[in-house]
């Protein structure tokens, strides 16, 4: 003291309980190298002892991940409702290892929204879990993967898949009638941009011209891809024939016209499925960086803190900052809108 010479020491933050310890910035940082920049453990504690000349153990970061986890509750519960309120949702899934064993990482997103979950199986069962999907009354966007079709709920086809699909029949198996068809789409979605500009729905003139020349597409596929009857070779086997690619694309274009279409018939539904892509892209660039999740638990984490940081993003706010609001129990809650 200036005044009375004598010293004077302040009681420790309530905080800070051991000799050593790091403090929620430094958490926060630690968190967002491994989950937005992705770098492995290893890796982090290799980078703090360059800049600070002090590795910080791997038992820190997993520490603050847990903690931080925990402490997105609120958040996670809010997301999912937030989901169910939206006109629809881009959902996929991606294959992930976990000790060496196949697991599946789904997404459910919107252009405001981020949903990341972990489960052992790729169907209904997962998808059941996470309490999304058998709820929502919005439109499903979706590759085309059938358990998604057992929602009752309305449905649309990703439309960048088939124009794949198109252009590999008619390059490689000479099928004129693809080419139309991806033709067709580009034609419909081209009017349908241009349209929208001024009037928020089509006639019912020019529905009916699209489809009509859709279905025509559709008849000369089938007259160029007869399906042959043919005597078993085993007549002890059952089940249907086998169809070519042709006829099961040929197929699923006819019964599942309006969810080809759907993007005919409502403007605000995406040509694409390409936001639930972007989305779970980086899951394969985490894998590439660092190979497999070393636990079950520390990918359900990785789930949770990814879901935190994409939504983040999407709606704007700072991500380290938030991170930080995270791990002191106030996490960034999402707005659908």
């Amino acid at each position: 003291c200036p005044c009375c010479s004598r010293v004077v020491r302040p009681s420790f933050p309530d905080s800070v309980v051991a000799p050593a310890q790091y403090g929620p910035r430094f958490q926060s940082l630690l968190i967002y190298l491994h989950h937005q920049q992705l770098l492995p453990s290893k890796r982090i504690s290799q980078l703090c002892n360059d800049l600070f000349g002090q590795p910080v153990s791997e038992a820190v970061l997993f520490q603050a991940t847990k903690k931080c986890y925990d402490h997105l509750q609120p958040f996670h519960t809010a997301l999912i409702e937030e989901l169910l309120t939206a006109p629809f949702l881009h959902v996929d899934e991606t294959g992930i290892r976990i000790i060496n064993k196949l697991h599946w990482l789904h997404t459910a997103s919107t252009d405001k929204l981020t949903f990341y979950g972990i489960h052992q199986k790729r169907g209904c069962d997962a998808m059941d879990s996470f309490n999304i999907l058998p709820r929502f009354t919005g439109c499903l966007i979706h590759d085309f993967w059938k358990p998604y079709l057992k929602y009752d709920t309305l449905h649309a086809l990703c439309n960048a898949h088939l124009l794949r699909e198109l252009q590999s029949l008619h390059e490689n198996q000479n099928q004129p009638w693809a080419d139309d068809m991806s033709n067709l789409l580009l034609n419909i979605l081209s009017f349908t941009q241009k349209y929208k500009e001024t009037y928020s729905k089509l006639t019912e003139y020019f529905k009916k011209t699209f489809i009509d020349r859709y279905r025509c597409i559709i008849s000369k596929g089938y007259e160029a891809n007869p399906v042959i009857n043919t005597p078993a070779s085993n007549p002890i086997k059952r089940g249907r024939p086998k169809k070519t690619k042709a006829q099961n694309l040929l197929h699923r274009l006819d019964t599942y016209e309006p969810y080809v279409l759907a993007f005919l018939h409502d403007f605000t539904i995406p040509f694409t499925n390409n936001q639930a892509e972007q989305d779970i892209r980086m899951i394969k660039v985490r894998q590439k960086i660092s190979g497999c999740f070393r636990t079950y638990n520390g990918a359900l984490h990785f789930a949770r803190i990814r879901s935190y940081i994409s939504t983040v993003r999407k709606q704007g706010p700072d991500i380290l900052s938030s991170v930080f609001n995270a791990l002191n129990a106030n996490p960034f809650i999402p707005a659908s809108s």
